[in-house]
């Protein structure tokens, strides 16, 4: 699939700072990602976000936001879930915050390339 076809099917348009605008990925109704289908359907490439949940910096920070973020979240806090350790825990962090989200022009400019 096309970079093109790909945010054709499955990204919006979300307003971001200063009046810029980034690429999201659709909802559906129930607001799950577009891409839930009783499991990420694209697990393999999904996206950092995805990737880094819920080791996300503002989540960590403390334990009160950690057990406030968990209430939602059925693998946070599950004793039969995998143990991750500080070092994967920061990587996935790091990660997280470093990932930057992409903007109409680079979208549009990714488009042209490809139309090439």
């Amino acid at each position: 699939m096309s970079v093109t076809q790909f945010v054709q099917k499955y990204c919006r348009w979300a307003d971001y700072y200063e009046g810029e605008q980034v690429l999201a990925l659709l909802e559906k109704k129930n607001y799950d990602c577009i891409l839930w289908e009783s499991g990420c359907s694209c697990y393999e490439a999904r996206p950092v976000q995805c990737s880094t949940y819920p080791f996300w910096s503002w989540m960590v920070k403390d334990k009160a936001m950690w057990e406030e973020c968990a209430q939602d979240c059925p693998g946070m806090n599950n004793k039969n879930g995998r143990l991750w350790t500080f070092e994967e825990i920061e990587a996935n962090k790091n990660a997280y915050d470093a990932n930057k989200p992409l903007t109409r022009a680079q979208v549009e400019k990714m488009m042209a390339e490809e139309a090439i």
